[in-house]
């Protein structure tokens, strides 16, 4: 019988979570959520993994903030820029550590509160403006 990964009771089993969690999900998500997993186990710091899990896809990493439901948790989000779906252009999306302070979720910005996805979009102006000076 011959075993495949998925079926190998040895194969790592992966802590990150997709959103939309299906075909349509951009390989992009899928690169950046299994780099950010990986980079946590020699990355401490949450800030540090996304950063480093952005570099080999080129993205931008906005700012990181607590969960918005426990502020003193281990729970961190952070507003990252990527270019996805076949698209050039960079859009906003999110990373999201849980509270666990190991599942991850690579989200969109419409997964986000309107709050969060306001504030990820009034500071990418904010840089676009600095950046054209």
């Amino acid at each position: 019988m011959q075993t495949t990964p998925e079926s190998s009771p040895s194969a790592p089993q992966a802590a990150v979570t997709l959103a939309g969690k299906d075909a349509a999900s951009p390989v992009e998500f899928i690169e950046f959520g299994l780099g950010l997993e990986m980079l946590l186990e020699t990355h401490p710091v949450f800030t540090d993994a996304v950063k480093a899990a952005l570099l080999p896809l080129d993205g931008d990493f906005l700012f990181e903030l607590p969960v918005a439901d426990k502020p003193d948790g281990k729970g961190r989000v952070a507003a990252v820029r990527l270019a996805y779906a076949g698209q050039d252009e960079r859009r906003l999306c999110f990373a999201v550590l849980g509270e666990d302070g190991v599942e991850t979720s690579i989200q969109t910005a419409d997964e986000q509160p309107a709050h969060l996805k306001s504030f990820a979009e009034s500071f990418v102006d904010v840089l676009t403006k600095i950046g054209a000076h």
